[in-house]
Order: C-alpha cells, then structure tokens, then sequence
C-alpha cells in the first residue's frame, strides 16, 4: 500500500499514473517505500511522450548503467525456464539485504514459496533459492553481474552488440529508454545522453524549439 505521501504524487500527476498498470504501480509504491530519497519519481511535468526511438545496438546501456536490477517476476520467469545460468549470474546487494529486517513476519512465507518454485521447476542451489525469496520481499536488491564493466549477458554480433538472453531479459531492460507506457524522463533527453538515439532525439528537439 502507497503511503499517503505518494498516493498524493500519483493524484497530483494524473496524466502519467493514470495510465500506469498495476503492475508498474505496486513496484514504484514498493522502491519509494524501501528507498524515498532515491525513489526514481517523475511528475507529469517532467515527463515526455517518447516517439521515434530506435535501439542502434551500440550496448552503451548495457555499459553505461551500473546496476541492472532484476525484479521478484524475472528471477520466478528465470527459474521455471530453467535458466540455472541467468540465476547464477545475479548478485545480491548484501547493502540492501539488512532490510529484510522490516519484513521479518515475511521471511517464512517468501521462504517457502521460494522453494515451492525450485521444486515445480527441478532445480535447487541456495543462491537461487535466496534471490527468489530476496526479490519476493526487496525491490532493488538484486542485480544482473557484470563482466569487464559491461552486463555479462552483452555480446558482439556483426560490429553490433547483442543481449545473450534477448528473449527473457530483466523487465527493466525490455521497458527501457520507457519509464511508463510511451512516457519517458525529460532528463534522458539531453546532447550528450549515453543513449546515441536519445541523443539524437534531443538534436531534433532543440532545433524546433
């Protein structure tokens, strides 16, 4: 449940969560719970309907952005596709776990559903036992691990890169330059974005303004 802090956030930006799914809304009313001073929130002020996107392959997302996190529904997709190696690359931010103490009651419950997983799906390991009962219980404390800097799923494919797991990547990953639906952070349009695309954007934007 939102507090009511952000309940009036939402109210007061109705062009932007309005539209949002459920699914969007429960996981920002969960960050701005565990994390409100670096809880990502954009206003409708702030936000841009995005049109004329197109991914160049250049990987510097892939690169650029430190901390590629996973959600509770990646790591539960991730299990019952038998995927031991995607779940065996994520780290857990042992910075974050020590907030597991706020769900205590919890623990039990996000225990033993993750089990229930492992077990439907044949698989076992105690790390992916801990990040399915982690991410059921903490949004941000898990992440995709990385390989020379860069995501340790990122490949080169003809002079462009490609994502290793293109098919069931990180749910951020598939949303992204998106923040809701079509909607994206005006702070992403700038010169000088690591995204080349959005950067070109923000050319042909400063230049009709």
């Amino acid at each position: 449940m939102a507090s009511e802090e952000l309940s009036r956030f939402y109210l007061a930006n109705p062009g932007l969560y309005s539209f949002a799914s459920r699914g969007d809304m429960d996981q920002l009313s969960r960050i701005y719970e565990l994390y409100p001073d670096s809880a990502r929130l954009l206003s409708d002020r702030e936000a841009v309907e995005l049109t004329g996107f197109e991914c160049l392959r250049c990987g510097r997302c892939c690169s650029s952005v430190r901390y590629i996190t996973v959600c509770h529904d990646d790591v539960k997709r991730w299990a019952r596709q038998k995927r031991r190696d995607i779940l065996e690359s994520l780290v857990i931010d042992r910075r974050r776990t020590p907030l597991l103490a706020m769900y205590k009651e919890d623990i039990g419950d996000a225990k033993a559903e993750a089990g229930s997983i492992l077990a439907e799906a044949g698989l076992d390991g105690e790390h992916a036992f801990q990040v399915l009962y982690i991410t059921k219980l903490l949004e941000c404390a898990v992440y995709v691990g990385r390989t020379n800097g860069a995501c340790t799923f990122l490949r080169e494919d003809n002079g462009k890169t490609a994502c290793a797991i293109q098919d069931t990547k990180p749910r951020v990953c598939e949303k992204f330059p998106y923040y809701i639906g079509k909607y994206t952070d005006s702070r992403l349009l700038k010169d000088d974005c690591f995204c080349p695309s959005l950067s070109a954007i923000a050319k042909e934007r400063n230049k009709k303004e």
